[in-house]
């Protein structure tokens, strides 16, 4: 991919989506998102493949819901990668099921809704901002497209862009939830990792524009308060279920905490 992207690059400064899509190998990113990810892997080397390992751990949240019956997802900060879109793997499980993605770049909405139109009445596009992920609840498109009165999996991918001190998104969200659905939580956690690269992390964060809040593991475990965690709880990204294809990094130092919960009657 050439380094200068014309036109296209006043889309802004890096962005963690399209960040997302360079540690995939994918096409729907920019110069500065390579950048951005040279940059952390300056910091730890392990940046990249906790990205890689992030997209797998979805590939295999989203084939198990679909095979216990989870017939709508809505999916928040997926970052739409040009290689492996989530929606892939829940059809091949589940043909009729229906997907909602809800982003805030613009590049990655705009793939997206290519994406969609490629599959039919199946999948659905929203923009959000995934600071407030409760805000899709009034989406007009998403109170038509999904049935909050039957079991929904609700996939929340994008907690780090979240302030730590809020948790009103994540009340309501469960509001809206029918017995049977399922929340999905993925968070930053540098719990593993020295103080000193704790703070130059943080730093490098900043200077790039970039929204991210850490969470210790106890703060994750409070979103998920008064529901049932399917096993194996809330691990490192490459610690849920794995299927013997994970990319070769310590778990921990993906720095991504995962769990998925049931929500009971």
């Amino acid at each position: 991919m050439p380094e200068d992207d014309g036109p296209l690059a006043s889309l802004g400064a890096a962005s963690t989506a399209r960040m997302y899509d360079a540690a995939q190998g994918g096409k729907q990113n920019f110069s500065a998102d390579r950048a951005a990810l040279r940059a952390a892997e300056r910091l730890s080397a392990d940046a990249g493949g906790a990205l890689v390992a992030h997209h797998q751990h979805v590939h295999r949240v989203v084939r198990h819901l679909a095979g216990r019956g989870v017939d709508q997802f809505v999916l928040y900060g997926t970052g739409l990668p040009s290689t492996g879109p989530a929606h892939e793997t829940i059809h091949e499980v589940f043909p009729l099921a229906r997907v909602v993605y809800a982003e805030k770049d613009p590049y990655m909405l705009a793939h997206a809704r290519a994406i969609a139109g490629r599959n039919g009445d199946r999948v659905r596009i929203v923009g959000c901002d995934l600071g407030d992920p409760a805000e899709v609840l009034d989406d007009p498109m998403v109170r038509t497209f999904v049935d909050w009165s039957e079991p929904v999996a609700v996939g929340v991918l994008s907690v780090h862009e979240i302030p730590v001190d809020d948790a009103s998104w994540v009340a309501r969200l469960r509001r809206a939830m029918a017995a049977g659905s399922h929340l999905w939580l993925t968070a930053l956690s540098m719990d593993a990792y020295e103080t000193s690269l704790r703070a130059s992390v943080e730093a490098a964060n900043r200077d790039l524009g970039l929204t991210v809040h850490f969470r210790a593991r106890e703060q994750v475990l409070a979103l998920f308060d008064g529901l049932e965690l399917l096993d194996p709880g809330l691990v490192w990204a490459p610690e849920w279920r794995p299927d013997g294809n994970e990319v070769d990094i310590v778990p921990e130092r993906t720095a991504w905490l995962t769990g998925v919960a049931r929500v009971t009657p």
